[in-house]
């Protein structure tokens, strides 16, 4: 299996898991305190969350939708509803904050008809504010924008006058394992072991979050034993001995040079894939380095030349790029191929 086939592998689990601990309210709630942290939510108590039915999701553009949305009654009475998008991949969504807007925009126009007339048309009559939560566990940077004004050309020019729209970011990889680890849930510990993405470095980290699993309750144990074994499984080929002899040893206590014997023997290509990662990495980045002496690399370039794993590839490009007149020039190369 090359390393596409195995990101992609790990993530639809994973999707799972988080949609799974995050259909919990109090977990949900948990999500927006301690990772969102906007001034609002803070006071918020569960029994004001409730999970909105599938009937209410409306599909996006392209006939995706929200992962989750929850309805949430303000102590004024008011209804609001935070929807959340989980980005569980490895490249940046530059479409996003034109997703979200159509999302929003359906979603009030049903609500807008939906309501008696007579009562639409009251001065008193307000929409509900549709807050987004972009969740994002991939490895490269975020650098899609964030609000409406900046994806539309010229929009800083024109300040309120134009539409406007911002999502909360969540971003894994911008939250350090200490602060993850600071509070004990099932859905902090999958995020943890989610930091995570070497099978040896996975395995160990599982034995930490497996370690502070047992402080919570049964179900809670159940849920997140489910969630590794089907991850486990994602990163293994499917060998279920392998991941029953690591949830045995995660499980059990077993001493760290037994442990660590074991993890190595049952991963023993490990070693060998991370030679070969750093080695694409490096040379990756000479291509990079190439064309910044011809001008601006952009964001998204960058990230598609790191993304590349296959050496052979990543030396046609070397070649290409110590060739080529322009960063321009190398983009069309790469869109011909």
């Amino acid at each position: 299996m090359n390393e596409k086939e195995e990101v992609k592998t790990v993530h639809a689990p994973h999707d799972r898991g988080y949609k799974r601990s995050l259909s919990q309210p109090g977990e949900f709630l948990h999500f927006l305190k301690k990772y969102v942290k906007a001034d609002w939510m803070m006071g918020l108590e569960e029994s004001q969350l409730s999970l909105c039915d599938k009937e209410f999701v409306d599909k996006d553009y392209e006939g995706r939708e929200a992962d989750l949305i929850y309805r949430v009654k303000r102590t004024t009475g008011e209804e609001i509803f935070v929807f959340v998008l989980q980005e569980l991949q490895s490249t940046v969504d530059y479409t996003m904050i034109f997703r979200i807007l159509i999302y929003v925009v359906n979603n009030l126009l049903r609500h807008f008809l939906n309501t008696a007339k007579a009562k639409r048309e009251d001065k008193d009559f307000r929409l509900p504010a549709m807050v987004p939560i972009v969740f994002y566990n991939g490895e490269s940077s975020w650098t899609a924008v964030r609000n409406l004004r900046n994806y539309q050309t010229g929009g800083d020019l024109f300040g309120d006058h134009v539409l406007n729209l911002e999502y909360y970011l969540v971003n894994l990889s911008d939250i350090e394992e200490q602060d993850i680890l600071s509070t004990n849930t099932v859905l902090d510990n999958i995020m943890y072991c989610d930091k995570f993405r070497r099978k040896y470095e996975l395995a160990e980290a599982v034995r930490t979050a497996y370690d502070r699993i047992q402080l919570l309750g049964n179900q809670e144990r159940e849920e997140f034993n489910n969630w590794v074994k089907t991850i486990l499984l994602s990163v293994c080929g499917n060998r279920e001995t392998v991941v029953e002899e690591i949830l045995s040893w995660a499980g059990n206590g077993v001493d760290d040079m037994a442990f660590k014997y074991n993890i190595i023997k049952a991963f023993e290509d490990e070693r060998a894939e991370g030679k070969a990662e750093g080695k694409a990495e490096e040379r990756a980045e000479v291509v990079i380095e190439l064309l910044e002496d011809l001008g601006e690399v952009s964001g998204e370039l960058r990230e598609n030349i790191m993304a590349q794993k296959e050496l052979t590839v990543l030396k046609e490009w070397h070649k290409k790029a110590a060739k080529v007149k322009s960063v321009q020039e190398f983009e069309a190369y790469l869109k011909e191929r």
